[in-house]
């Protein structure tokens, strides 16, 4: 039943796209904040120059790259736009693969310390539809105690050519088990997985995991700097 249930939002993103409630999600969209404490998160999709100048208005300093490509966007625009601009995750994450166990704790720590701080983060994936999507909807049944039915529905109606992830929303009931500690009750190709949080550039293990201070700044696995 749980799995009806998922798979039947699918068939709303075709109408969602339909209507025109999903289209580019490049500029930065808020997903959360706080006015009381300043803290705000945003998503979006890979950010041009204009873009970057836009976030960095907003006050975020600290953002997730999860397409790989901050070393020819974030890292080499901030000089000249966002002097400020940390990045704290820069992987190239697929969306037909689930996130891994380290990354998700990595993102609760990141999100509690900003929250306790607060900052203004942001995560982007090249698109700001589908591993965007993917994790706002983590961070709404996480942060705002948001249905997994309901964190679909924001995924698919936010997203598009959603009808060809079907695979998401089973990824996102995958993690409302996680997060309920209860055993994943979709297939084992949609269950977070488990990855060496060193091969995703994070730093620590188990719970300790987080993301590195600012990836920017360090030379990366090759020896080329960024």
């Amino acid at each position: 039943m749980r799995n009806r249930s998922v798979i039947a939002w699918v068939s709303l993103a075709t109408v969602s796209w339909t209507l025109g409630l999903a289209g580019c999600a490049a500029n930065p969209k808020p997903v959360d904040e706080d006015r009381a404490t300043g803290f705000a998160i945003y998503r979006s999709g890979q950010l041009d120059a204009k873009e970057i100048s836009e976030l960095c208005d907003l006050g975020v300093r600290e953002i997730l790259v999860m397409d790989g490509g901050a070393r020819r966007k974030e890292c080499r625009l901030r000089s000249e736009i966002c002097p400020d601009l940390k990045v704290r995750y820069n992987h190239s994450q697929d969306a037909y693969t689930p996130v891994s166990r380290d990354f998700l704790a990595a993102f609760d720590a990141w999100v509690q310390d900003s929250k306790a701080k607060g900052r203004k983060i942001s995560f982007r994936c090249r698109h700001g539809w589908h591993r965007a999507g993917r994790l706002s909807a983590y961070y709404r049944m996480r942060f705002n105690a948001w249905s997994p039915d309901a964190a679909i529905e924001e995924m698919l109606e936010m997203g598009r050519y959603m009808d060809s992830h079907p695979q998401l929303p089973l990824q996102v009931a995958a993690m409302a088990d996680q997060l309920a500690q209860r055993p994943c009750s979709q297939s084992p190709e949609h269950c977070p997985r488990d990855s060496s949080a060193d091969a995703e550039g994070l730093l620590g293990s188990g719970h300790d995991v987080v993301f590195a201070a600012d990836l920017c700044s360090e030379t990366d696995r090759s020896g080329e700097a960024p």
